[in-house]
């Protein structure tokens, strides 16, 4: 895997409480996990939402021909 190297600005409090909170040679790590996590549940929400739009157009075709499914069969 490569890597590339960015710049980011970060408000001054999150910083300090990555600080606090992550030791300076591992904070990058840590970074890209969060990263990873925040994209993987967008991913998630993004689908959640289109099978639930799929849904609610499945039930509305499968209640348009509700009564013709039937038709013709004796």
């Amino acid at each position: 895997m490569g890597f590339v190297r960015i710049n980011v600005s970060l408000p001054k409090e999150t910083f300090k409480e990555l600080s606090r909170k992550v030791e300076p040679r591992k904070r990058s790590r840590f970074i890209a996990e969060a990263i990873k996590s925040s994209l993987r549940e967008r991913l998630s929400q993004k689908l959640a939402s289109e099978y639930e739009e799929a849904s609610t157009e499945i039930k509305r075709a499968n209640q348009d021909l509700e009564g013709t499914i039937a038709d013709g069969l004796d």
